[in-house]
Order: C-alpha cells, then sequence, then structure tokens
C-alpha cells in the first residue's frame, strides 16, 4: 500500500487535538486494551510527550508520529467498548487515523536510535497490521534493528547516565513486547525469529492486574518459539526418529502448559464443545486472539509429520497422532468461526487460520479415518468463507466449494 500518495492530513491537530473530549476518551479507552500500547507505555508518560509537544504541528517528528499512533489505537478500541453498532464511517475513519502516523515511517525508521524512536515505531506496530502486512513486517524489522543497536536485550545497557528508572522499566516492557510480536509473526511466514529469550537476561515484567494478559503473550512467543528450535532447526532436522518423537511430545506438552495456565474460561480451547466467552467487550480482541494462537500452534507442531513426506521420518503411530490433533483443533475453529461476527473473523486474523483448518478437514474427508463427522465441518468453513463474500473480501470461497464438492464425490464412493 502506498500511504505517500494518499492525501496528506496534519496529524497531530486533525481530528482530536482541538477535540478534548474525544483525545480523553481515546486515551482512556486505548489504556483499558489489555495487550498493545499499555504493555509498553503508561498513560503519564504518553501525558508528558503530549504536553511537550502543544502547538507542535511538523510531519514527521518522532514524538507526534508516536502521539497519533496512540491515538489511533485508542480510537479503534473507543469504537470497540462503545457497546453499539459501529458504522461503516466511523470504521473508515478508524482506517484513516491509522494511515496518518505510518506516511511517517520512512524517516521514523531512518531517525537515529532512541529509546523514543523505538517505542514509535512499536505503537506503529498496533495499528499496521490491519492495514498492509508488508508495513507490518517492514516496522517490526525496524523495531528489530533499533532494539539490537540499543542493546535492550542486556540489563546493563540500560544504566546509562541519560536513563531513569521509569525509563528503565519501558524499555524492558518495550523490549519483551516486540518480543511477543517477532516471533510470532516470523515463524508464521516460515521464517526464524530474530530476537531469542535466551538472549535476554532480564524477565517479561508483571502487569500486576489480576490477569496478566501480557505474561502470557510473552509467554506463547517463548513457546512456540522453543517448539520451532526443537522441531525445525537443522540440527533437529537431523535427528533420529526416536529422537524426534521426544521432542514432538515436548513441544507439546509445553503447549499444553501454557494452555493449562491461561484464565479458566480458555483453558477449554481445545474442547469440540468449547465455548468462548466473548460477553466482555475489554478482553473480546485478546480472547479471539489467543485461541487462534493455540491452534496455530498446533498446525505448527503437528501437520509437518502427519503427511507421506514424513516416512521414515516418526512412526505411522505419531504420524496418526499428529492427524488427530490437527483435525481436532479444525474442527474447533470452524465451530468456533461458525459463531462469530464476519468483522471480529477479518480483523483477528483469522482468515488464514480457518484456510487452513478446511484444507485439514478436507484432507481427513479424503484420506483418513473420521470423514463422516469431519464432512460438516466443511460445510461450516463453506458457510464462513461465503458470508465474508458479502464483505468483498478476497476469500477463496469458489475454491473451498470446489473442495466441498469434491468431498462430497469422495464421500460417495
Amino acid at each position: 500500500m502506498d500511504l505517500a500518495n494518499e492525501p496528506c492530513h496534519d496529524g497531530f491537530a486533525s481530528w482530536y487535538r482541538n477535540n478534548e473530549a474525544l483525545m480523553g476518551s481515546c486515551k482512556a479507552a486505548c489504556f483499558q486494551r489489555p495487550v498493545g500500547i499499555p504493555n509498553f507505555l503508561t498513560m503519564p508518560y504518553l501525558d508528558s510527550i503530549v504536553r511537550e509537544n502543544v502547538g507542535r504541528t511538523q510531519e514527521g517528528s518522532i514524538s507526534i508520529s508516536l502521539i497519533d499512533s496512540v491515538m489511533a489505537f485508542g480510537y479503534q478500541a473507543y469504537l470497540t467498548f462503545s457497546q453499539r453498532p459501529v458504522n461503516s464511517e466511523e470504521r473508515n475513519s478508524a482506517l484513516q487515523y491509522a494511515k496518518i502516523p505510518l506516511r511517517s515511517r520512512a524517516s521514523i525508521l531512518r531517525s537515529p536510535n532512541t529509546l523514543l524512536k523505538f517505542q514509535t515505531i512499536l505503537a506503529m506496530t498496533t495499528i499496521s497490521e490491519q492495514i498492509d502486512e508488508i508495513i507490518h513486517c517492514e516496522l517490526i524489522a525496524g523495531a528489530v534493528s533499533c532494539a539490537r543497536a540499543l542493546k535492550l536485550d542486556y540489563c546493563n545497557s540500560m544504566y546509562g547516565p541519560n536513563m531513569s528508572n521509569k525509563d528503565r522499566d519501558l524499555a524492558r516492557r518495550s523490549l519483551w513486547y516486540l518480543y511477543s510480536i517477532e516471533a510470532p509473526q516470523c515463524l508464521r511466514h516460515g521464517v526464524s525469529p530474530v530476537l531469542s529469550h535466551n538472549w535476554i537476561d532480564h524477565a517479561p515484567p508483571k502487569s500486576g492486574t489480576e490477569i496478566d494478559w501480557f505474561s502470557v503473550q510473552c509467554l506463547y512467543a517463548i513457546v512456540i518459539s522453543s517448539a520451532a528450535e526443537m522441531l525445525y532447526t537443522q540440527r533437529a532436522l537431523r535427528q533420529s526418529l526416536t529422537e524426534r518423537e521426544q521432542k514432538l511430545k515436548t513441544a507439546f506438552e509445553i503447549l499444553e502448559g501454557w494452555r493449562k495456565h491461561l484464565p479458566t474460561p480458555l483453558q477449554e480451547i481445545h474442547k469440540q464443545n468449547t465455548h468462548l466467552t466473548l460477553d466482555d467487550l475489554y478482553v473480546r480482541d485478546v480472547t479471539l486472539s489467543i485461541f487462534r494462537q493455540y491452534h496455530e500452534a498446533v498446525y505448527m507442531i503437528c501437520f509437518p509429520w502427519v503427511g507421506n513426506r514424513s516416512d521414515g521420518r516418526v512412526s505411522e503411530d505419531c504420524r496418526r497422532k499428529c492427524g488427530e490433533l490437527c483435525v481436532n483443533s479444525a474442527q474447533v475453529v470452524l465451530a468456533i468461526a461458525n459463531q462469530i461476527l464476519n468483522m471480529e473473523i477479518i480483523d483477528s486474523k483469522f482468515l488464514d487460520l480457518i484456510a487452513s483448518s478446511i484444507c485439514i478437514i478436507f484432507l481427513d474427508v479424503a484420506t483418513w479415518s473420521t470423514a463422516e463427522k469431519s464432512f460438516s465441518y466443511l460445510s461450516m468453513g463453506c458457510g464462513v468463507f461465503g458470508r465474508l463474500t458479502v464483505l468483498d473480501k478476497e476469500v477463496p470461497f469458489a475454491d473451498v466449494l470446489e473442495l466441498a464438492r469434491t468431498a462430497q464425490q469422495i464421500k460417495g464412493k
């Protein structure tokens, strides 16, 4: 997406600076979200930056780009928490507000490395994913480069004469927030993460809230990074059959350990009859995100070992167990996707997971043993993608229908 060629707006003064009530509502909503901006910034810190920039509107300023990013993130939260239907004009406004700070990303990424620059790039990542995947990846890469230049993975590097205790705490939180998004993003795209938790010499910070969603996200990143290292590095791929099956078992046990320590309602996300509690608007997004992450991790750990290409690498019994786990996840994913709103599927990156689940269900119908039960889930997948075509989203609805027809033919034989 070429944001540079879109109409330019005055970032800091355009839509919220002269509306004190709206600015206050966006800030309040921003810091009520369980993940995102509140994981690495505080409201007093933001307020201090706002005060320093009163009356300044120069485009490309790092501080102003940070404020614009936080306000865009807060406006999205404000709409989510409004407890009323959000109209198309408001959704379009949220999109346009998010694009404002992203136009300055090139100058921000080229600027000298500072904690403020790092925080600004992270703030941009909270709004970029829904706009353009390439921009989102570019920002994550820029954040990694900045963090490494500042050596934020080492405590000693944070004890310079110009860094206060509050800044050191924010720096630690910012690094772990980056880790929590970089590792899953890389592994979702099939590439190795750059950051490693083994090289970070300080622990993930605690939020102090009843449910520490930030720690949940950090631990998830550690879990899937560890699983990938056990199974898919060059050294791991040279393991014997027995060693590999033991690593598979260990990786899945680590994932299950993470699931079992989730807040009580989410501990059942692996079950066929699971029912996500989505009544609380303040944690609805993070609930759906954790559900998606768990089943993505099941696929990452298990699916590469269910096909014929795994012959000789794992036993037939191991292949069967991996296949059963993948089919179970696919059925759960499609059942939940059939119950939630279209916009939630799009906003929470469910599309790729749903598409993968449909493919797994098709394989089950075509080649495995639980075809009768799985066929109804294939119909659910068709229904979900059929609904999404109404939103003019580019979804492979025709391909899914063709898979369903082929499965029906196979079933009839």
